[in-house]
């Protein structure tokens, strides 16, 4: 009699062989990149134009002539240390737990590391961006350059990791619909963000928001893990702490200080959510902006309803 068959063992054997097909002349499939370092991966469940993985990587090196065929997305699930050569360009880099980093499809990269790697990485399909930015904001696909980033603070980027490992580990019936939700949020915040048009787009969402109310805002997003006083918030934007507290509060519907809580809430769970790696709660704590884990915990109770390790349990 016949064995059963392992439907994972067929999953693995399909991807070795379109891996093994794939040429050097031809951009990388990101999951054909070390497949032995992925702990856990969307592809098995079918998902476009998103993927996410899990790897854990010890250290070493790789070089992508030809670049990859997606736009990766890297969430870091520790601390660690890289050097990237890219289009002439080296950046050496010590990065954070929660640190985000962008490297766009198609682009030559090599990489080397001294410290084992945690990370979760997002692959988008470049043709689902320049989809998005035809339809959305009316721009020419052709113009839209997704820009290179290292080790930013961005926690829509770790919430959309965080929300896609949980639908990997629940894997039901609604999750690819959830997955392609979650791919055009993306897709809308890499163009609002990381493209060499951001601007355009930016221009059009300060017409409904003051000026004032979005410097703060990406102030704000962009130290949420440093002690961040009022003071510093309202330099960004140019205004003194008692109006932008008004104008902030009129905007958002809550004070500068109580949406700095919420954002390092939120990024809290979204590591969480995605793994963090070994990280303790105390270090989680640390890398969000909370003074210590008990901080963490109460205001992440009083927000969610549960405590961090309930959450990770």
């Amino acid at each position: 009699m016949n064995a059963p068959c392992d439907p994972a063992l067929l999953t693995a054997l399909e991807r070795h062989r379109q891996c093994a097909g794939t040429a050097e002349s031809r951009p990388t499939e990101a999951a054909c990149a070390r497949p032995e370092t992925v702990r856990m991966s969307s592809r098995p469940l079918g998902w476009r134009p998103l993927n996410i993985e899990r790897r854990e990587m010890e250290p070493g090196g790789d070089s992508y002539p030809q670049g990859f065929s997606e736009h990766l997305i890297f969430v870091s699930l520790a601390d660690g240390h890289a050097i990237r050569e890219s289009g002439g360009e080296v950046a050496d880099k010590i990065f954070e737990t929660g640190h985000v980093s962008i490297h766009p499809g198609n682009k030559p990269v090599r990489w080397a590391w001294d410290t084992r790697l945690s990370f979760t990485t997002l692959a988008l399909e470049p043709t689902y961006l320049e989809q998005v930015a035809r339809e959305t904001f009316s721009l020419d696909p052709a113009q839209v350059e997704l820009l290179t980033v290292e080790n930013r603070r961005d926690p829509v980027i770790t919430a959309i990791a965080g929300n896609l490992m949980g639908e990997v580990m629940n894997g039901d019936a609604g999750s690819r619909l959830f997955a392609e939700s979650l791919a055009s949020v993306l897709a809308v915040h890499l163009l609002r963000n990381y493209t060499a048009r951001s601007h355009e787009i930016e221009t059009e969402r300060l017409t409904t928001q003051p000026r004032a109310v979005t410097q703060a805002l990406n102030f704000i997003h962009s130290n949420y893990g440093m002690d961040v006083s009022l003071a510093e918030v309202a330099a960004a934007a140019h205004l003194s702490p008692y109006h932008l507290t008004r104008v902030f509060k009129k905007a958002t519907g809550v004070s500068p200080h109580q949406y700095l809580i919420r954002v390092r809430v939120e990024s809290a769970r979204a590591l969480l959510t995605a793994g963090a790696g070994d990280r303790s709660l105390a270090e989680i704590a640390t890398a969000v902006g909370f003074a210590d884990q008990s901080h963490l915990t109460r205001h992440f109770k009083r927000m969610l309803g549960m405590t961090p390790k309930q959450l990770r349990q």
